[in-house]
């Protein structure tokens, strides 16, 4: 029992990978004891999954490899090594001689392999999957990711705009572009979000390839995880460390947004038409300054940018 129940907090940790069983495409995850494992699939239409103990492990193992003789353990192994290596990183793959099979509520996962030489067959019977379940597993992390995405557009979209702002306060002190490739017009966030929608929208929620987690969003979705379970142990313990409590991904955002908001924006940052109307200069300093501009282009000096 206490190897299913930390299979079970293994098999929440591990983020969904994108595979290929068949000509079927699905998104799964593993997690594998000793002698148990747990696993779950979905085809984005359902969610399948299987909890198996030592017993019943030594039992299946027995039905359909009569004449193969190992320890559970072995066979668990055997089964890990085949799984976890397609697991580890993003992107779609194929399981190799893996096919599966789908009857009313029951999937099918059938596997033929070579255990020490001699042929070695398994079958995943997976049931649908309960609805706390899933909601453990995907909604509510995947709703947790889509908010931290936002956040992290919407902090990138703040950060152009002090870039902008910068970038204004260099030319206004009388410093000009080197190259004229380099030179951008005013970041417009409302022109970005709709050029989006009407150019990138489509193929980002294109599905049918079953690449959905690659690395990055992999990697989010077990911080993700990382951090609400600690946050739930810490509240069940009750022993918080009220002195140096450690934050959150929300509150990490939080401080965050607000740090980037009390940077004060200068107007002419956001709308200034001047610099989109500015022919591309070439980088130097004017040749000729009076006493006052030298002043004050020497005082901007102190400044750090890639201006200076």
């Amino acid at each position: 029992m206490a190897q299913l129940e930390r299979s079970a907090d293994d098999l929440l940790a591990q983020p969904w990978s994108s595979v290929h069983i068949g000509d079927s495409p699905f998104l799964l995850k593993a997690a594998f004891g000793d002698a148990v494992y747990r696993l779950m699939l979905s085809d984005l239409n359902s969610v399948w999954w299987e909890e198996v103990n030592s017993d019943e492990l030594k039992q299946r193992a027995q039905e359909l490899n009569k004449r193969l003789r190992a320890p559970v353990s072995a066979f668990c192994r055997h089964l890990s090594g085949l799984l976890e290596p397609l697991l580890q990183t993003g992107g779609s793959k194929v399981l190799p001689g893996f096919t599966c099979e789908r009857t009313c509520n029951l999937l099918t996962i059938s596997l033929r392999s070579e255990l020490s030489g001699v042929p070695f067959y398994w079958a995943f019977r997976c049931t649908e999957a309960p609805l706390s379940m899933v909601s453990r597993h995907m909604i509510c992390p995947l709703l947790n990711m889509m908010q931290a995405l936002h956040r992290q557009t919407r902090d990138l979209m703040l950060l152009l705009q002090r870039k902008d702002a910068e970038i204004l306060d260099y030319k206004e002190s009388g410093a000009m572009l080197s190259r004229d490739r380099l030179a951008t017009d005013i970041f417009d966030a409302e022109e970005f979000k709709e050029r989006f929608l009407a150019e990138s929208l489509s193929e980002a929620i294109n599905m049918h390839d079953g690449r959905m987690f690659d690395s990055e969003l992999q990697h989010l979705y077990t911080t993700i995880i990382a951090v609400k379970t600690s946050r739930k142990r810490r509240h069940s313990s009750g022993n918080q460390d009220s002195g140096n409590p450690q934050p959150s991904l929300q509150e990490a955002q939080d401080v965050a947004v607000s740090e980037t908001k009390s940077e004060e924006i200068t107007p002419k940052a956001a709308e200034s038409p001047e610099i989109k109307k500015q022919a591309p200069r070439k980088l130097h300093p004017p040749a000729a300054l009076s006493n006052s501009n030298r002043c004050t282009v020497k005082q901007k000096k102190k400044k750090k940018g890639i201006f200076s």
